[in-house]
């Protein structure tokens, strides 16, 4: 009986040793951190990726604590510059767990953890809008848009107070959607087409004076090189007139009397044709040529 009863307690020993054994050990995921808690309070420092030894279950628990960037994309929420106008902003939120023990001492997990940066977002993030004029998120002008220190500023406050409250970095916010109540969209993009043509029309109106001077330059030059170009026909006309009168000088010198002659055949071809009927005198110069001719 004794037998069987050591026999029994020792099988039973085996079992819950068989049980427990596997809960004294525990792995760390490369993307994680693990904190060992006994009764719900930390007893030892962060446990790092790899294979681990702890108390068995339900002594001592582990809590795994994500440390990796993470993302939160916020829902589109209306809010209000400072010149009085709605506007709707959706943005997202980049953040990691910087404090993995005050993170689970004050939210534990995910869910709430967003749910609080949401509130912390919103706030912050309104705070910022309200700040600027509707010119500093929607101008035509891009040098005069904020809509990225806007961000900045917002997720300098939360960063702040997530730290603090439950160590959580907020890396960054950043402002990807940007529109108008649905009310308003009229009116803004009325006043935005306005603008542009506004800004079309002055361009337009660049272009055309500009036009204007450029074609006001190449009549000038235009007519600068005609008039150079008429002067210096005038001298080469002039000079070739010159040696043409120079060289018929020297022909009359060589012959005049063949000169003349030729001088009165060109001016009888200019003043007879056909039906012309011309006398000469006996003695004519003209006469006589012609009559050498025959």
């Amino acid at each position: 009986m004794k037998s069987l009863t050591r026999r029994i307690a020792y099988g039973v020993a085996v079992a819950v040793i068989l049980l427990v054994l596997p809960t004294c050990f525990f792995t760390v995921q490369e993307t994680e951190i693990g904190l060992v808690t006994r009764f719900g309070r930390p007893v030892q420092e962060e446990a790092k990726p790899g294979l681990h030894v702890k108390l068995p279950w339900p002594i001592e628990k582990v809590l795994s604590v994500d440390q990796r960037l993470l993302v939160f994309d916020n829902e589109p929420t209306e809010m209000l510059t400072r010149d009085k106008r709605n506007v709707v902003v959706d943005s997202f939120l980049l953040w990691r767990i910087s404090d993995p023990l005050r993170y689970v001492q004050t939210v534990g997990h995910r869910l709430e953890a967003e749910a609080r940066l949401l509130d912390l977002a919103t706030s912050e993030l309104g705070a910022a809008i309200g700040s600027v004029p509707m010119e500093s998120l929607i101008n035509p002008d891009p040098a005069k848009v904020e809509l990225r220190q806007v961000g900045s500023a917002a997720a300098a406050a939360i960063r702040t107070t997530a730290v603090e409250s439950y160590g959580i970095d907020v890396v960054d916010l950043r402002i990807n959607g940007f529109n108008m109540p649905r009310q308003n969209r009229a009116s803004v993009i009325e006043r935005m087409r306005a603008e542009r043509e506004r800004i079309a029309a002055g361009f337009r109106s660049e272009g055309e004076e500009q036009a204007l001077e450029i074609e006001a330059e190449a009549t000038k030059a235009k007519e600068i090189l005609l008039a150079e170009a008429r002067a210096q026909a005038e001298i080469i006309r002039g000079t070739g007139e010159a040696e043409a009168l120079q060289t018929l000088a020297e022909a009359y010198r060589q012959n005049p009397a063949f000169y003349r002659l030729l001088r009165s055949l060109e001016s009888l071809e200019e003043i007879v044709d056909d039906d012309t009927t011309v006398f000469l005198d006996a003695n004519s110069e003209l006469l006589e040529a012609l009559r050498a001719l025959n």
